[in-house]
């Protein structure tokens, strides 16, 4: 199973028919978007015009409309999230105790303050229509990216919300409902934040996040990874890559995947025939970054 995050916004420049291409070839099962700014007139529309048996849902977390958080983000636009799923393979999970797919609240994880997400993450439960009696179990997060100036209390509040989001996964990967599936979770999306390899160099050196955080369960110890390493943001007014700042997050304790890899494709060079500025203006300003999942 594959599964893609990538921001993706609803503007109608954007190349429907190549992202959906890209979709397709890559053979991928569950796509996240980010900074969907409309349901109807964007993702819905772009689901039944270019991607035959798929699905999708979509909303908008209460803090992207909040005057004041509008203010801290310097975004006006309102930014949503959006889950798309191959309908032949999955479909929601049918028992659903909190409404899935929703925004996560502060009753996900009691510890966290309700303003510590600029935006909350977008939560979602499906589960296959053959093989096998589990669930997946998806974060899709967007830390905060602007501020007022990007300075060092910019960088905290981003690794605040990374720390709450890792939080999120630990405890929504600890549930168990009525019929007691097997689950999987995984958080993904654009953390503004970079995972520190000398080897890659960064443009944002202070953006640096924490690999791997530890929890005590009885006498069992919990690691949640954070992965991903590869540049993937585009640079601004030239071609390239800036930072690694889009990631998949999961328990390999609490998850139990047989096996897991990961990559960024690169879709300028792939689909785009390197053209920076068409893939920037057509499609995202991010590459996809693709979670292979062995179950």
């Amino acid at each position: 199973m594959k599964n893609w995050t990538a921001n993706v916004n609803s503007d109608a420049r954007k190349d429907f028919e190549k992202i959906a291409r890209i979709i397709v070839e890559e053979e991928l099962d569950v796509v996240g978007l980010q900074e969907i700014l409309s349901e109807g007139k964007g993702v819905k529309d772009f689901v039944s015009r270019e991607l035959y048996g798929w699905d999708v849902c979509w909303d908008i977390p209460t803090e992207s409309r909040n005057p004041d958080k509008m203010q801290e983000t310097k975004d006006r636009r309102g930014e949503g999230y959006a889950y798309l799923w191959n309908k032949r393979k999955f479909k929601l999970l049918e028992d659903t105790k909190f409404g899935e797919p929703r925004i996560v609240s502060r009753s996900d994880v009691r510890c966290i303050d309700d303003s510590t997400f600029v935006r909350a993450p977008y939560y979602i439960r499906l589960q296959p229509l053959y093989g096998g009696f589990f669930e997946l179990r998806f974060l899709n997060i967007h830390i905060l990216s602007k501020g007022p100036n990007n300075n060092d209390k910019v960088i905290e509040k981003r690794i605040k919300e990374f720390e709450a989001l890792i939080q999120c996964v630990y405890s929504v990967s600890q549930r168990r409902y009525g019929q007691n599936r097997v689950a999987y979770t995984v958080a993904m999306g654009d953390y503004n934040l970079n995972i520190f390899n000398p080897n890659v160099q960064t443009k944002d050196k202070k953006c640096v996040l924490t690999e791997i955080y530890s929890y005590q369960e009885g006498r069992r110890n919990i690691h949640i990874h954070t992965v991903q390493e590869q540049l993937t943001t585009l640079k601004q007014m030239e071609d390239g890559f800036a930072n690694n700042f889009d990631h998949f997050t999961y328990s390999p304790e609490l998850s139990g995947f047989v096996k897991v890899s990961f990559e960024a494709i690169d879709a300028v060079n792939k689909y785009c025939d390197g053209d920076f500025s068409y893939y920037d203006k057509h499609i995202s300003d991010h590459l996809p970054i693709v979670m292979m999942i062995e179950i």
